[in-house]
């Protein structure tokens, strides 16, 4: 993912061990791509950087323009 993305993402995600995590970064989608789409591609991330998240449950996701 880029460093100066043109959307900014949170994701909080329960492991099985009950630890929770709060993760976030910056993305610029790709033409086409949707919320659902963008939602696999940082979980994926999240779980390749962070093992333990594999199997956990996502308790929050958001996703908003990176400007103010």
């Amino acid at each position: 993912m880029s460093k100066h993305g043109s959307h900014f993402w949170l994701m909080v995600v329960q492991e099985r061990s009950g630890v929770v995590g709060s993760y976030q970064g910056v993305v610029t989608p790709e033409r086409g791509e949707t919320r659902m789409d963008l939602f696999n591609k940082v979980r994926a991330e999240i779980e390749r950087d962070r093992p333990a998240n594999v199997g956990g449950a996502v308790t929050a996701f958001d996703v908003q323009p990176n400007k103010l």
